[in-house]
């Protein structure tokens, strides 16, 4: 299964108002110890929470704390979160921002919902299976790309902005992947959200290898993508054969498998 962060997430929103009222029975969840990094805030209730506000659990935007209070950030944050383990506490301040997540121990029902909102997230991918949206787009250096030249060749989309943490995170795996098929009949392209002097300005710290284009909210929209990152592969027939949202611990793992079997 994958246990990805945006399983997670996804579950913090799925759940009804009842069951939230079960799982937090604390009437005053407050913190006044003012050395408690949580210090001036309180554990969030379902209702505090905003649907239409993106929760950044990964590990950098916000920080994530186990239940000793000890940072959790890196390869340890991915780690604990790739387990299945553990269900956010999520913490605000007065004005219902998240400011801190805190790690608990996931009851059995919390590992068990989670389980099957993976599966259905998966069974729930309509694109898989239906022929491309066409596009027709010039990235950052003047090279243009469309569905229609490119059919012949396997197409790795990255849909990505700059500011976003996870899709930073990945880069370097992606690179490695560009570079693994080099030599092979498939392209990469990186649809961003982010314009044009937006994206120069970051690569000038950060190294990503795909062909990327700027103010791809056109490519967006018909995709229907609405989290980030999002990876769709399209074969040599112009048809969609893999589809993943967020960062998970096998995200680039079924990449490459979806890609290599497309060269099979």
């Amino acid at each position: 299964m994958k246990k990805g962060i945006v399983i997670v997430l996804a579950f913090i929103f799925s759940m009804n108002y009842s069951y939230a009222q079960i799982t937090v029975v604390k009437k005053d969840t407050s913190v006044n110890n003012s050395s408690n990094p949580l210090f001036g805030l309180r554990e969030a209730d379902f209702k505090d929470l905003d649907p239409s506000k993106p929760l950044m659990l990964d590990g950098i935007s916000t920080p994530v704390y186990l239940e000793n209070l000890s940072l959790v950030q890196g390869e340890d944050f991915m780690k604990v979160m790739s387990s299945g383990d553990y269900f956010p506490k999520v913490y605000i301040d007065s004005n219902n921002e998240v400011k801190a997540f805190v790690l608990r121990k996931a009851t059995e029902l919390e590992k068990s919902k989670m389980i099957k909102m993976d599966h259905s997230m998966i069974s729930d991918n309509d694109l898989i299976g239906k022929k491309a949206f066409p596009f027709s787009e010039t990235d950052i250096n003047g090279n243009e790309y469309s569905l229609e030249s490119l059919k012949g060749k396997v197409i790795v989309i990255n849909f990505w902005f700059v500011e976003c943490k996870p899709c930073v995170m990945e880069m370097p795996d992606l690179n490695n992947l560009v570079e693994k098929y080099m030599n092979e009949a498939v392209v990469f392209l990186g649809f961003a959200i982010s314009d044009k002097k937006k994206i120069e300005k970051f690569l000038k710290s950060t190294t990503y290898n795909y062909h990327i284009i700027p103010n791809a909210q056109d490519a967006v929209n018909a995709y229907g993508v609405n989290s980030f990152p999002t990876h769709i592969v399209i074969d040599k027939n112009s048809t969609i054969s893999f589809s993943a949202n967020g960062l998970g611990p096998t995200t680039i793992d079924d990449l490459d498998k979806n890609i290599k079997s497309l060269l099979d």
